[in-house]
């Protein structure tokens, strides 16, 4: 019964829910550069409600159908999607990046202050060194960064419909595909910080980051390869200002740091690796 409201409300028409419930987010299948009357067979296809159908990843290209029974047939009739869904088809498709099959939207700069700042007066931008596992405030950091999404009027339409639906596509549904956000935060070394859309918390959540040269790492491990044998990380002189915090991470993580940065910039080379049971990294200059 739940499922068959949501569905009613896809075309005109408006759906009365208790207040515990959850309704389930509309879904759109592709029918890439399908007729009208492809799409219409593709909606019978699936069977009585109402089914919404995207033809290419562009605005406008989103279509809304009715299937019912009548005596022993189906007959499906067009429909125009409502207003919400129409806006969040057209803001969210164009994200879609069709060379590599991600989905997310870039933010050029995305500056904040990073948590307990100024007790470091160097250290006034937030990037992804703040919100990795390692870092102590980690938790703070992090929900620094939903805060902004979660209230800035840049992903509005997320919150289009009354009862907090938002569309899911037909290649996000075995989770693989979230909508992401790429937030590029101050100089060109600190890289990226990564949250995605969560359907089920209906918030922001943190995926993953990267500077210039690497991943961020979230757990000791990350500093070893993926055998848990020995891994090298090389910073260059010309993108060297992300070294010195990979080295806190180090820290952080329970490594032993053997070597100090060179003065004056030279590149340099990390080489971790566990011995007898500990997490050593090696500083070697270039």
């Amino acid at each position: 019964m739940l499922k068959h409201l949501l569905w009613l409300s896809l075309g005109l028409a408006a759906v009365p829910a208790q207040a515990e419930e959850r309704l389930e987010d509309p879904i759109a299948w592709s029918c890439f550069s399908c007729s009208e009357e492809e799409r219409q067979a593709f909606a019978l296809r699936k069977g009585e409600g109402s089914h919404l159908v995207y033809t290419g990843f562009n605005y406008g290209l989103l279509y809304a159908y009715r299937v019912e029974a009548r005596g022993d047939e189906l007959v499906v009739e067009k429909r125009y999607p409502i207003a919400w869904l129409a806006r969040q088809f057209d803001e969210m498709i164009l994200h879609y990046r069709q060379s590599s099959g991600d989905f997310y939207d870039e933010w050029g700069t995305f500056d904040l202050f990073p948590p307990g700042w100024p007790s470091d007066p160097k250290d006034t931008i937030l990037w992804g060194h703040h919100v990795s596992s390692l870092h102590p405030q980690h938790a703070d950091a992090r929900a620094t960064v939903k805060r902004v999404l979660n209230n800035g009027t840049r992903y509005s339409h997320f919150k289009g419909d009354y009862y907090g639906r938002v569309i899911r596509f037909d290649f996000q549904l075995d989770g693989s595909v979230p909508y992401t956000v790429r937030l590029k935060s101050g100089t060109t070394d600190l890289g990226y910080m990564e949250f995605y859309f969560d359907h089920d918390t209906r918030s922001w959540e943190y995926l993953g980051s990267q500077d210039l040269r690497h991943p961020i790492q979230e757990t000791p491990e990350d500093f070893l390869g993926a055998d848990g044998g020995a891994r090298s990380f090389h910073y260059v002189t010309t993108f060297q200002g992300a070294a010195p915090y990979f080295l806190q991470r180090a820290k952080w993580a329970g490594a032993k740091v053997h070597g100090e940065m060179p003065n004056p910039r030279k590149n340099v080379r990390f080489d971790c690796s566990r011995m007898d049971g500990e997490l050593n990294c090696f500083v070697i200059h270039l």
